[in-house]
């Protein structure tokens, strides 16, 4: 039985470190495409990212002003719309912090995957490293 065992990787980590720990790694990946870590950090971040992309498609709205403007005017449909966008940006800013980085993933990355159903990282095992022989992955955006 599996009482009290949480769900995912600790990581030998305390909960806020590994909060902290997964904030960095995924604004890197998603910074710069790809990163090289441990296997089991690149394992843990992948739904993390996986996540925020997500978040990124479903705020890709093509032209933000535009619906911003039809909204202003009375159109309940565009307000709900401009609504959603925001709450989207704002979820993914309260786990990314940067906000060039924020910008990126709703600006090129969700519309890179418009029709990908999921699936946006590729794991890749590199071998260990060789301080302390830990097998070492390079986790990239597809």
């Amino acid at each position: 039985m599996r009482h009290r065992v949480p769900s995912g990787s600790q990581l030998n980590r305390a909960a806020d470190q590994r909060k902290a720990l997964m904030r960095a790694l995924a604004t890197e990946l998603l910074r710069h495409d790809e990163i090289e870590t441990t296997l089991a950090k690149a394992k843990a971040v992948r739904s993390h990212a996986e996540r925020l992309i997500t978040k990124g498609k479903h705020g890709d709205v093509g032209d933000y002003k535009a619906l911003h403007e039809k909204a202003k005017n009375g159109d309940v449909e565009a307000a709900k719309k401009v609504a959603q966008v925001v709450h989207l940006r704002r979820q993914v800013s309260a786990f990314v912090y940067d906000k060039e980085v924020v910008r990126r993933v709703f600006d090129e990355i969700a519309p890179r995957y418009k029709e990908r159903q999921g699936g946006y990282t590729r794991i890749i095992k590199i071998g260990p490293r060789r301080g302390d022989n830990t097998e070492m992955a390079l986790i990239q955006l597809v």
